[in-house]
């Protein structure tokens, strides 16, 4: 059989763009469209274009919501015809966000393939010179909000998939191994189950292809991730995946990274620099080093936005939080080669350059303190009687309606979650250690 190619996208999220950019983009002469995921789209296309694609696969969330379908609709259909003029099929499913917009678009537009509509399976089959070549089978969120599994209602049978020797593609939106989710909950031991050769994922925004390795090759399962990083959370390279089926399977699958914009978190020591006015230098080289290491990975982006967490034990530890604080970092920029770099937010986790555990010894409220910062840094299993104790006094504030669109953003934390509560005590606490050794040292003289 002749290889068939397959570019396969995950959320793009189409009608919006990506938030925390810098205010003053534009004076750098990028605009934050240029960055969005309907500028990322528009580059897939070119690829699929360039590498003679058979078919452009996307796995949901194409659309931001039903009201942005109107500022969605331009994009998607110029890139929609394109393929189609390139003889490149589309194929797509719709997930929670535009289970209303996609199949809206599609019928508006020649040519585009929606699997799956009104929650029920459907597959199409992809074809070579030679004959057919793989069965793409998909799934569409009928409402917003889902809270069966979808898989459990597959019908191999009633598909027609359980004779056939061709390579199966299931195409689905959904959360993976969420027992009791709102979003298409799914298994992974039935998508191990179901026979098919890969499972291509939407809804999680990180890519997950890294995770999959050459003894999991017959049974690929894996988030595409968002096409462009959405926000500063969505970090690390983002693009479509692409996939190459023989008679014998899938034979290739690879990342392309071609986002405009890329978001990367980095740790940096600040124990070598005397002063708030070392800082930016130190911030700048390591903006270039980052930007070096992702032009060695590939297409380097047209902008780096990076968080940054100051760490180590620092003696101008004070004169660093004010600088933070005073939100210094949002004027340093850089430059390398194409790719315009800046600082989205700089977080200080550096410590006055004290002896924590020489504290702890002693028997003062400091000590008592120090103590109980040491259980959680050190992940002493007395330290969940801690994070238990502030899961319990944030409880009800955090599950205040309130908090109900923050809890529904594509990226959001859970802040009752052990990891997120002990990175918050060691926080606050070594915050509030500075404050009463300060207070002390003032005492004394």
């Amino acid at each position: 059989m002749e290889t068939l190619t397959i570019l396969a996208v995950g959320d793009m999220h189409l009608g919006t763009v990506p938030s925390q950019l810098p205010s003053d983009l534009q004076d750098s002469g990028i605009s934050p469209h240029d960055l969005s995921p309907a500028a990322a789209w528009a580059t897939a296309v070119d690829c699929a274009i360039q590498h003679k694609i058979d078919a452009v696969l996307l796995a949901g969330d194409v659309v931001e919501s039903t009201n942005a379908r109107f500022e969605a609709m331009v994009p998607l259909e110029q890139g929609v015809n394109r393929l189609i003029e390139n003889n490149i099929k589309v194929i797509a499913v719709a997930g929670n966000h535009d289970t209303e917009a996609l199949p809206r678009l599609a019928r508006l537009i020649d040519g585009f393939c929606l699997l799956g509509e009104n929650g029920q399976w459907e597959k199409t089959i992809l074809s070579k010179q030679d004959g057919p070549a793989a069965a793409i089978v998909g799934w569409s969120f009928p409402e917003r909000h889902v809270r069966d599994n979808p898989v459990a209602k597959l019908d191999a049978d009633s598909l027609d998939l359980t004779s056939t020797t061709l390579c199966k593609i299931g195409l689905l939106h959904g959360d993976l191994d969420a027992s009791g989710g709102r979003y298409a909950p799914i298994r992974t031991s039935e998508l191990i189950s179901s026979g098919f050769d890969a499972w291509l994922l939407g809804h999680i925004h990180k890519p997950s292809l890294s995770q999959i390795t050459d003894s999991s090759a017959n049974n690929i399962i894996g988030y595409l991730g968002s096409l462009v990083g959405l926000d500063p959370t969505e970090a690390g390279p983002h693009g479509p995946w692409m996939l190459k089926i023989s008679a014998t399977g899938i034979d290739e699958i690879k990342h392309i990274p071609l986002a405009p914009l890329r978001w990367e978190h980095v740790e940096i020591p600040i124990d070598s620099i005397a002063s708030a006015e070392d800082l930016p230098d130190l911030l700048l080289d390591h903006a270039v080093r980052i930007a070096r290491e992702i032009e060695q990975e590939g297409l380097a982006p047209q902008v780096l936005g990076i968080r940054a967490k100051l760490t180590s034990q620092c003696v101008c530890h004070k004169e660093i939080q004010e600088w933070v604080d005073k939100r210094q970092f949002e004027r340093i920029r850089r430059t390398v080669d194409r790719t315009l770099i800046f600082y989205n937010k700089v977080i200080n986790l550096s410590d006055m350059p004290i002896d924590i555990e020489k504290i702890a010894a002693g028997d003062d409220p400091a000590a008592l303190l120090a103590q109980r910062i040491l259980l959680l840094e050190n992940q002493d299993p007395a330290a969940i009687e801690l994070i238990d104790q502030a899961r319990n006094d944030f409880e009800a504030l955090a599950r205040e309606n309130v908090w109900i669109p923050v809890d529904d953003h594509r990226n959001a934390e859970e802040v009752l979650s052990e990891e997120y509560l002990r990175a918050l005590l060691i926080r606050s606490g070594k915050a509030a250690l500075h404050g009463m050794l300060e207070q002390m040292s003032e005492l004394e003289t």
